[in-house]
């Protein structure tokens, strides 16, 4: 009979640091999921090299605290602080970082990753530490479980987790990193010659079978068409999955690595011995949540609720775990993201978060939240919102 043993380490008021999964299949299979909070490492001076390194030190302690290593991460996301919107600048911070990410990572760890990654610039604000140059969330696995090439191969399915894509691609010997200004086109662009035609040769049907999309959109360079992108954006996708439309959100950010660009999603799309269900109920273009079931173990995906007040959205959040068949928030969940809109006051963004998690953090009283990321960015979903939080559950 299937298992799964959700251990939450070093609790905090807002987090717990890592977050551990011990799953134990129909079949006898056990598999570990790790996955630390996201981190920081402004404990070192406030220059790329120094924070990275710093941050190395600080998730390999996440890693640590479950006995996993490096080689176990099979994905990487790596959120920039904007350092102005000047695009040089962006392109040279981009640049500063790409040259030391992966060298670090071997001389720190002593050997390399084998994760995928997705990278962006998410708002000149940055994150709840103001002195961090980026923050970086991973996750790993161990056990019954083969990890590499953006997948996790347990067997009997198959989870495969890509690396972000954009327009960016070889046209006979040259470089297209831009298809004009139409961002529709651009999003159909990306999911049907990045994403699908890769997934068709595989035997894998790209529309059917994605069941989390996480949707990027730059707008920097023309702050003005930011929500009308979005809305473009949007409706592509919609029309694009129709009613299969997997879980997910949709948010501005400064800037993709592509900067000639300006979409960029991320797809999570499973195969083999695995059923998908989805909630039948769509809001903000997504399914409100999307589950996948294998060996008589459920995870439910839980697309970002948008709303004023934290409180509020992890009551929706937690309702929607439990239509999905878990027990609830408090016992399933495994990992939250959380959005904060920012705007040009700074103050006024600082004061936000601190009005967001003393409310997060009472809904929690008396238990052990998730792990936890959190970001400043232009919006979240929709731009009347001014917080946003999605969710990963695990459950029998």
């Amino acid at each position: 009979m299937a298992q799964v043993h959700i251990i939450r380490h070093n609790p905090g008021a807002v987090f717990c640091n890592p977050c551990e999964v011990i799953q134990v299949d129909d079949d006898g299979k056990i598999t570990r999921l790790i996955e630390p909070s996201g981190n920081v490492g402004t404990q070192y001076p406030n220059n790329i090299g120094a924070e990275w390194f710093g941050t190395i030190e600080n998730l390999t302690k996440g890693l640590s605290t479950c006995n996993a290593h490096w080689s176990d991460v099979y994905k990487t996301d790596v959120m920039w602080t904007t350092p102005s919107d000047d695009r040089d600048e962006c392109d040279q911070f981009k640049n500063d970082f790409n040259a030391i990410y992966g060298a670090m990572i071997n001389s720190a760890t002593g050997g390399p990753m084998r994760s995928n990654r997705m990278a962006r610039f998410t708002n000149q604000e940055g994150f709840p530490d103001p002195a961090a140059l980026f923050e970086v969330q991973i996750k790993a696995a161990q056990g019954d479980v083969e990890i590499g090439s953006g997948k996790l191969d347990f067997g009997s399915w198959v989870d495969h987790q890509p690396s972000g894509a954009s327009v960016s691609h070889k046209k006979g010997e040259e470089w297209v990193h831009t298809l004009g200004p139409d961002v529709g086109k651009e999003m159909e662009f990306v999911l049907e010659e990045q994403y699908a035609k890769g997934f068709a040769e595989q035997g894998i049907d790209f529309r059917k079978q994605t069941v989390w999309m996480e949707i990027l959109v730059a707008v920097d360079d023309s702050p003005e068409q930011t929500w009308a992108r979005i809305e473009a954006t949007r409706k592509a996708f919609e029309n694009y999955f129709g009613d299969d439309r997997p879980a997910g959100l949709i948010y501005p950010v400064s800037r993709i690595p592509n900067l000639d660009g300006v979409v960029e999603p991320q797809p999570r799309v499973v195969s083999g011995d695995v059923e998908i269900q989805r909630s039948g109920n769509l809001e903000h273009g997504f399914s409100t949540w999307t589950s996948i079931k294998h060996g008589g173990i459920t995870e439910a995906m839980v697309s970002a609720v948008a709303g004023n007040d934290a409180a509020s959205i992890l009551d929706s959040v937690d309702e929607r775990v439990k239509q999905a068949g878990g027990e609830g928030l408090k016992a399933n969940g495994i990992f939250n993201n959380a959005y904060i809109a920012a705007g040009p006051d700074s103050k006024a963004n600082r004061d936000s978060l601190t009005a967001f998690n003393p409310s997060f953090s009472k809904w929690y009283e008396g238990t052990v939240p998730s792990a936890r990321t959190a970001q400043y960015v232009g919006g979240i979903q929709q731009e009347e919102f001014a917080y946003g939080i999605s969710n990963r559950a695990i459950f029998i």
